[in-house]
């Protein structure tokens, strides 16, 4: 699959033609903006273990499997730690039979236990995912 960029001229155009789309980018907007600031009260509350559960179970949700290739290098970023930091918390995971991790690929394998060691924010941001994003039943 290949990225397409387009203009910021076309989208705007595009969004002030059809509302539905406009709608979507908005709510887009929320989640990300909600997800920003759920992340940055979770990295200076939370340890890093919580974090990392919640982490992957939020690209678990994304990306509707539990095979993941994340290197340390981003999972550090992401959590705001030095890549040492993931590698420790990641073999400690590991150990406990909650995640495989070899060479920038992780299975999830206890997805209770993960859910277990992730701290509160994990289900609120999929709370504030599912109210904007998710069609209406």
């Amino acid at each position: 699959m290949q990225a397409t960029v387009i203009s910021p001229n076309a989208l705007r155009s595009i969004t002030n033609e059809f509302e539905p789309f406009r709608s979507i980018l908005v709510r887009h907007e929320q989640v990300l903006l909600a997800q920003a600031q759920q992340s940055a009260g979770c990295n200076a509350g939370h340890t890093v273990e919580a974090r990392m559960c919640r982490w992957l179970l939020r690209i678990r949700d994304l990306t509707q499997s539990d095979q993941v290739d994340l290197t340390q290098v981003f999972l550090s970023q992401m959590l705001g730690v030095r890549r040492t930091s993931v590698s420790l918390v990641a073999n400690t995971l590991q150990k406990a039979g909650l995640i495989k991790y070899h060479r920038a690929h992780i299975t999830l394998v206890d997805i209770e236990q993960l859910q277990a060691g992730s701290c509160e924010c994990y289900e609120r941001v999929k709370a504030r995912y599912n109210t904007l994003m998710m069609p209406e039943a």
